[in-house]
């Protein structure tokens, strides 16, 4: 029972389509806590220093630490988005319980 061209083709595609995904690179983003580049307070309490406009992609935050008063810009590198207050509230939740079970 051998293969008809059909399906052999199929295989083949899937072969080739196998390869091309093993060629795509991986884009590690390695995230850093957030910490005042001053003081090393972590997770500071902060004011945003200024309003600003533009692309999302683009956008920094200047921010003040009130533990040393010193400026610094904060850069996202990855965006977690909602279409919520309750969606926020959960990603925080989640997010408040891995740094509780990483400080133990």
């Amino acid at each position: 029972m051998g293969l008809d061209n059909h399906e052999r083709e199929l295989i083949e595609r899937g072969v080739v389509a196998l390869e091309r995904l093993a060629q795509d690179p991986v884009i590690e983003i390695e995230a850093a806590p957030p910490v005042c580049p001053h003081c090393n307070n972590l997770n500071p309490k902060v004011t945003i220093e200024k309003d600003a406009d533009g692309p999302l992609g683009e956008c920094v935050l200047q921010a003040r630490c009130e533990n040393c008063g010193r400026g610094f810009f904060a850069i996202p590198i990855t965006w977690q988005m909602a279409t919520s207050v309750e969606e926020v509230k959960q990603e925080m939740a989640e997010r408040a319980g891995i740094e509780n079970v990483s400080n133990h």
